[in-house]
């Protein structure tokens, strides 16, 4: 009896500890401020403001880039046209404020006279060239909803009526300043005269302006340095502008968002410090910021927590991890510990 009653005492005994070391453990394993995410990087896509046919990509996935770095080149030759025709026609404004100043004589209104018939002349020879390349663009039109041509073949023919359509408008611009010119040489340089001449050299000079800014345009910089994450597009792809060329990773800028409890949200507040524990380091941490505290309750994402969980009611906290950038990683699964 007093045998079985001392296996009975151990049992109870082995038990009791059983239980309060369960505790210790549970205690420590589920620390109230810990929480569990997953580090972000700051993606950012590279956009043409302009589109066109892509020459050059000199970029892959993988590469590490700074600010600067030409991530694309388009197609310029449209570009090219258009700033050499503002470029003509700021010649010719400056050419006739010039005559104006210096008064018109004989020969200069047999000059602009030669000038108006010619820049006529030239609007006319393309003029069957806009009509066909037309033609054929509602025809593309009409074969791409049909499903005979690829969206990329009718692209490339708006391109080219698009150029055809910059051209005409600007050899018509050379019309309207030859014939302006022309008025103005009969009408006898009066002061109004000279001084509307005057505006229309200043915006002819803008007009240059324009064009070289989107001759500009037409070479893509990365406005940030960082790894090139995903690749959007192939050389030789016709893009829109707002296109996404390229994805780009900022590795500088690394955040990590977790979920708190409603019941705990009173721990938390913006501007207040954490500490970061990855398995890649371990024993070591890195400090963190909470930036944003969620103003809408929402249940606690899939990913995070047990199928009972995810019942839960949680706010999302965004933390700026603020050291170990050279060491931490986008994608690595992290603990954070509030302070």
């Amino acid at each position: 009896m007093k045998k079985k009653l001392a296996v009975i005492v151990v049992i109870l005994v082995l038990i009791t500890l059983s239980f309060f070391g369960y505790r210790h453990y549970y205690d420590r394993s589920s620390d109230p401020t810990t929480y569990s995410g997953t580090i972000e990087g700051t993606n950012f896509p590279v956009q043409p403001e302009l589109g066109g046919k892509i020459v050059d990509l000199p970029v892959h996935e993988g590469q590490m880039i700074k600010a600067g770095d030409i991530i694309a080149k388009l197609d310029d030759s449209q570009a090219k046209i258009a700033l050499d025709s503002a470029k003509s026609q700021q010649a010719q404004a400056q050419a006739k404020l010039n005559e104006l100043l210096g008064g018109a004589r004989a020969e200069e209104i047999r000059r602009l006279e030669y000038a108006v018939t010619q820049a006529k002349a030239n609007l006319a020879a393309l003029e069957p060239g806009l009509k066909f390349e037309g033609d054929k663009l509602a025809a593309n039109q009409k074969l791409f909803e049909g499903g005979a041509i690829s969206k990329q073949d009718l692209d490339a023919q708006q391109n080219k009526v698009d150029t055809l359509k910059a051209q005409y408008q600007s050899v018509q611009a050379s019309v309207d300043v030859a014939q302006t010119g022309l008025d103005q040489a009969h009408a006898g340089n009066t002061q109004p005269t000279i001084q509307a001449q005057k505006a229309a050299v200043d915006v002819s000079a803008q007009s240059v302006k324009t064009a070289e800014l989107n001759l500009s345009k037409l070479i893509i910089k990365s406005p940030a340095a960082g790894q090139v994450l995903y690749q959007h597009v192939e050389p030789g792809q016709v893009v829109n502008p707002g296109t996404t060329l390229v994805t780009i990773l900022n590795p500088g800028s690394l955040w990590i968002k977790i979920y708190i409890p409603e019941a705990k949200l009173n721990q938390v507040k913006v501007g207040g410090m954490a500490s970061v524990a990855v398995d890649s380091y371990p024993g070591q941490t890195f400090k963190a910021q909470i930036q944003y505290i969620s103003t809408q309750a929402e249940f606690t994402p899939k990913n995070v927590q047990t199928k009972e969980a995810r019942t839960s009611t949680v706010y999302a906290v965004k933390l700026v991890i603020t050291e170990g950038q050279d060491q931490l990683k986008a994608g690595m699964p992290a603990d954070v510990t509030l302070q």
